[in-house]
């Protein structure tokens, strides 16, 4: 196989992280960006508000695109934490 040389890009902060669609409960259905700054920044918010913990696990329920579903994802990797999906 012939090697493939692959380019990455660094994300930014103002860089979309995720489309999240609504479920319409309160009007019309749309898509949300969420980029990282605002991920981190409720991840970040999390890790201030709890007590460290050893050994984190995580339930996952919510629809992956949910954006408390990303933010608990983010803060849990960010924390070396373990996710068990439902």
């Amino acid at each position: 196989m012939a090697d493939v040389e692959v380019a990455l890009e660094h994300s930014q902060a103002g860089d979309n992280y995720i489309f999240s669609y609504t479920s319409g409960t309160t009007g019309d259905a749309k898509g949300v960006k969420l980029n990282h700054r605002n991920v981190i920044s409720v991840a970040q918010t999390i890790g201030s508000r709890f007590p460290p913990m050893d050994q984190l696990v995580v339930i996952s329920y919510l629809p992956y695109p949910h954006s408390f579903e990303q933010c608990m994802l983010s803060y849990t990797l960010l924390v070396g934490g373990k996710i068990g999906y439902y």
